[in-house]
């Protein structure tokens, strides 16, 4: 699939691109995932089954998670590699870095949903600006909660970067929640960017080696019920081939 220029050229000059339902410039489900509503509704019912992230040094207990590795090379097949722990410098992360984290693996039918390998191979089509390759890939599903006794915190490390080359933070679903801002800093950590995703497929893309980011935090609109934000994280790191 030939890439977007317009997206290529904001992630160039700015660092990042916003893609948005409401503005017409959500292209990842207008049109490259508008075949597979099926598979996109499984693909959204998976976040319903995440373990708790035991791993908040915070002592919240807002998060849920699952975490795999893949392995990406044009003109092949997606690639699960094998189950490894997570990892973050204490630069990186310095609130939960500095230690192995070992969360449980994306299921089986995630893995094999076409809507997450359409959208790294759509994705790998944007940031192989070089013709690139080869790609490994970490993929996060993440839920935020939040009730009445505990605000929910998308990025309790604040901002930040995630060591990758290229990153998509792509909303799921948000469910009786106010805020949940995604901001977007400069080198100097000067804010640029300010929105909140609303709908299914809203994305931030970014070049993690320019830019810095975070999201603020969300809280219930009902405090009777729970809150919460579904979103998929990928982190693109360039593989160096000896």
């Amino acid at each position: 699939m030939k890439p977007n220029q317009e997206i290529q050229q904001q992630l160039v000059s700015q660092g990042y691109s916003i893609l948005q339902r409401k503005d017409g410039s959500n292209f990842l489900w207008q049109e490259k995932l508008q075949s597979l509503s099926s598979e996109l509704n499984d693909f959204q019912q998976s976040w319903n089954d995440l373990p708790a992230d035991k791993f908040l040094n915070d002592g919240g207990h807002y998060r849920y998670r699952r975490y795999s590795v893949f392995s990406w090379q044009r003109d092949q097949p997606l690639i699960l590699l094998p189950h490894e722990p997570h990892f973050q410098s204490t630069y990186r992360n310095a609130m939960n870095g500095g230690i192995y984290r070992e969360f449980e693996a994306f299921k089986n039918n995630t893995v094999n949903n076409p809507v997450l390998h359409d959208i790294i191979h759509w994705c790998t089509d944007h940031f192989s600006f070089q013709q690139e390759k080869n790609w490994r890939i970490q993929a996060h599903q993440f839920r935020i909660e939040t009730n009445n006794k505990e605000s929910g915190k998308p990025t309790p490390e604040g901002i930040h970067k995630d060591g990758a080359d290229f990153i998509l933070i792509m909303l799921l679903e948000r469910n009786n929640i106010t805020g949940g801002v995604s901001h977007i800093y400069d080198a100097h950590k000067r804010l640029q960017f300010g929105a909140v995703l609303e709908e299914l497929g809203d994305c931030v893309l970014l070049d993690d080696r320019k830019v810095w980011h975070g999201v603020s935090e969300i809280h219930a609109l009902d405090t009777s019920k729970v809150g919460y934000r579904d979103v998929l994280v990928l982190t693109f790191h360039k593989k160096v081939l000896a």
